[in-house]
């Protein structure tokens, strides 16, 4: 069992008794407590008197209403998206195995990609603001608040602010739709302006000496790069005397070949010495898919695939490439080196990995991941970089935050010291920059989601009300009976399918 899990319930054996004691103690009232289904409502009243002050900006909060539907509207699609393609790549994420409880915990500490002390800043920052722009938006449009506060179960659930039921249920649609827009756009307005701030006055201002040289941002446990005494962070200046230029192209050639024992020298942090270290070098076997091209025809793993069809692969990258210019049924000839060391050509018969070609096989270089410092610079601060089209461009922003599951926020600690001497504030800042725009925009996406109890669910179920309502239906009781009905069914498809995506990511 896994110590997040012991975790887990060493904390709902406490919880228990002071979920009872909110709910049967007349004392709870004294601490303002009181039981909020399966959880716990600590009421306050912190920030009501700050809301009642900002609000009075009330032309900026109706412009901000209008804009906070349109982003609703954009994220809405998006999040709807997301759901559909992750759907469709269930049986992928079965194959592959889950990634653990603990991912789905948006607790930093017990989330291993959320660092405790930048991911505890920028969540409190995050949840915060998207209460209060609730509570704002509610003054506003003329509406009450009766509470702030916090919402507790096993785990801290986050904020919340919580208008007078009564003045909700009088006031107009369009005031609804403002104040539950709020939330999501200002999660995503604050997460745009921690992003330009980090992408473009920090990492903007910044550059390496190491520009175009290969560089290593990653490295397997146990690979032979490792075995090798490579480290993560590494810059490779010359393999086997030859200066190597770090190229995704297969075009690109070395008097040594792919697979060869060569001699690599690198420099590593402080850069003031060479070191140089024996290794075979190549397009590296990890591991191989039962059943196809690979597996079928005696590829295993600790193999180097040195060429095929006479195109040599000095980085995994060119192997990739030139993949994705084959076809399913594709005849080639492979050359590799096994395990063993020895020199093997074989044909066969590519299986199909959509329209091209499928060998069967996870590779890296050597147990390397290479980059060049420029590619890592614009990599960490641009989520559009390589995007072709808007498609591409969509599917970039979603790889983009998935950053913190391959290490990056935005830059790894490791490899900080390619961009020269910058202070520890100066990487402070652009970390804890990073992951504010990183949970806000999370959480904006997550709550445009048209299901209840998310902010999206109430923002769908006004957008369905006026919709009836242009086609014709005007008794407002009916209307809102057929919305609820039409809001409701869908609320319970979302929340069915992306309960389903959460439970088959992380089992």
């Amino acid at each position: 069992m896994s110590l997040t899990l012991w975790i887990l319930i060493i904390l709902a054996i406490i919880y228990v008794p002071v979920w009872y004691f909110a709910w049967k103690s007349p004392n709870a009232k004294k601490y303002r407590m009181e039981k909020y289904g399966p959880a716990i409502k600590i009421n306050t009243h912190l920030g009501i008197k700050t809301m009642d002050r900002v609000c009075k900006y009330r032309r900026f909060w109706r412009f901000m209403g209008v804009l906070s539907q349109i982003l609703a509207f954009l994220l809405m699609v998006l999040i709807i998206y997301v759901v559909i393609v992750a759907v469709i790549n269930l049986p992928s994420t079965l194959s592959r195995g889950g990634i653990g409880i603990e991912y789905a915990l948006a607790i930093p500490g017990l989330n291993p990609i959320l660092p405790f002390w930048y991911g505890l800043a920028a969540l409190i920052i995050a949840l915060v603001c998207h209460e209060f722009a609730h509570g704002v938006q509610a003054r506003a449009n003329g509406l009450r608040v009766k509470n702030t506060g916090l919402l507790y179960a096993v785990v801290p659930l986050g904020a919340f602010v919580e208008p007078e039921e009564e003045d909700v249920e009088k006031t107009s649609r369009k005031a609804r739709l403002d104040l539950y827009a709020a939330g999501i756009a200002t999660n995503f307005v604050i997460g745009a302006v921690a992003f330009l701030i980090f992408s473009t006055v920090l990492l903007g201002g910044i550059s390496s000496p190491y520009e175009d040289n290969a560089a290593v941002y990653g490295e397997r446990e146990g690979s032979p790069a490792d075995l090798a005494g490579i480290p993560a962070g590494a810059i490779i200046l010359e393999v086997d005397g030859e200066e190597f230029v770090y190229s995704d192209s297969y075009d690109v050639t070395y008097s040594w070949d792919p697979g060869s024992l060569v001699t690599v020298t690198y420099v590593t942090e402080g850069g003031e010495s060479h070191h140089s270290s024996p290794m075979r070098w190549g397009v590296y076997v990890s591991k191989t898919v039962d059943g196809e091209a690979a597996e079928t025809s005696g590829i295993i793993s600790g193999s180097y695939i040195v060429s095929i069809d006479g195109n040599k692969f000095y980085t995994s990258g060119a192997f990739s490439n030139f993949m994705s210019t084959t076809r399913g049924e594709q005849t080639v000839s492979v050359d590799y080196i096994d395990p063993y060391g020895s020199y093997v050509t074989t044909t066969l018969v590519l299986g199909s990995n959509g329209s091209i070609g499928y060998l069967g096989v996870y590779t890296d270089l050597s147990g390397m991941n290479l980059i060049t410092p420029k590619d890592l610079l614009d990599y960490a601060s641009n989520p559009f970089y390589g995007s072709k089209d808007i498609l591409t461009a969509g599917q970039g922003l979603l790889g983009y935050l998935a950053h913190p599951f391959s290490g990056f926020d935005p830059v790894p600690e490791s490899v900080q010291w390619w961009y020269g001497d910058q202070s520890g504030l100066f990487w402070m800042a652009v970390t804890l920059l990073y992951w504010i725009f990183w949970i806000n925009i999370l959480l904006g996406i997550s709550n445009a989601l048209p299901a209840f109890p998310f902010d999206g669910g109430y923002v769908f179920l006004g957008w369905v009300d006026r919709v009836l309502e242009k086609m014709g239906q005007k008794d407002e009781e009916a209307r809102a009976k057929k919305a609820n009905e039409i809001a409701g069914n869908v609320s319970t498809l979302m929340l069915f399918l992306y309960v389903l995506i959460i439970i088959v990511a992380i089992l």
